[in-house]
C-alpha cells in the first residue's frame, strides 16, 4: 500500500469512522423507541427495510461480542437478516459470529441466511461465486457454501436448520422462499430479474435458523 493510502486510510479511521460509530448509535436509539421486535440487518451496506435496524460493520461487527454487548445486553434479537454476507467471513469469524448470535438472540430468534449455492446445477455460477472466481465481490469470498455444510454450522451451535430455497446434490431446485415478515432477499429465485424467463439462472441458498 503506499504511502497516500495508508495516509487515507488513517484519517478514515481516525476522524470518519468514530463519527460514523456515533452516529449510528444516535440511529439505534431512536429504533429502540418504537420497535416491538428487534430486527437486525447485518452486512446491510446500503440496504434498508421498514422496521429493520440496518448494520454493517461500522455500527455492529458480527464477529467481536463487544459490539453485542453494547446494542443488546438488555434487548435480544428477534430476526436478523444476512443477505451474502457469510461467504466473505473466515472459519474462525464464522465461529464467533454463531456464539454471538445464540447468546444475544431471542427464545423466538428467526436468523434468515443468504448465500451464494455451492450446489447450483451451472457450473458459470459456480465459477462466478467461488472463491477467487470471477463474479462481483468473489476475490473475498472465503466460503462456497451447500445446504448440507450452512445447516451444519448452525445446528452445531444449537439451531435449527430450515432450507428455504436451495440446490440439492442431486441437481434438484427447492424454491420455497417467500416475501414474508422473516426478510426479504434480493438474490432470489423470487426477486432476481436474472430468472424472470422463469428458470433458476441466478438463485440463492436460503435457510431460516431458530431455536
Amino acid at each position: 500500500m503506499s504511502t497516500y493510502k495508508k495516509l487515507k486510510q488513517t484519517v478514515y479511521n481516525t476522524v470518519f469512522v468514530p463519527i460514523i460509530r456515533l452516529y449510528n448509535l444516535f440511529q439505534w436509539k431512536r429504533y429502540l423507541k418504537n420497535a416491538e421486535a428487534i430486527n437486525l440487518i447485518v452486512g446491510a451496506g446500503g440496504t434498508e427495510y421498514q422496521g429493520w435496524f440496518a448494520t454493517d460493520i461500522w455500527t455492529l461487527n458480527i464477529v467481536q461480542e463487544g459490539d453485542f454487548k453494547k446494542y443488546f445486553s438488555r434487548r435480544k434479537i428477534n430476526k436478523i437478516l444476512a443477505e451474502h454476507v457469510l461467504e466473505h467471513l473466515s472459519n474462525s469469524d464464522l465461529e464467533s459470529m454463531l456464539n454471538n448470535f445464540y447468546k444475544y438472540s431471542a427464545k423466538d430468534i428467526n436468523i434468515r441466511i443468504a448465500v451464494p449455492d455451492g450446489f447450483h446445477k451451472n457450473q458459470n455460477y459456480i465459477d462466478r461465486v467461488k472463491p477467487g472466481g470471477f463474479g462481483e465481490g468473489a476475490f473475498d469470498h472465503k466460503n462456497l457454501f451447500t445446504y448440507k455444510s450452512l445447516s451444519q454450522l448452525f445446528t452445531k451451535v444449537g439451531f435449527k436448520a430450515n432450507p428455504i430455497e436451495y440446490w440439492d446434490e442431486n441437481g434438484n431446485f427447492h424454491a420455497g422462499y417467500k416475501n414474508d415478515e422473516l426478510g426479504y432477499i434480493s438474490r432470489s429465485f423470487l426477486n432476481d430479474e436474472r430468472n424472470n424467463d422463469g428458470k433458476p439462472n441466478y438463485t440463492s441458498l436460503i435457510i431460516d435458523f431458530t431455536k
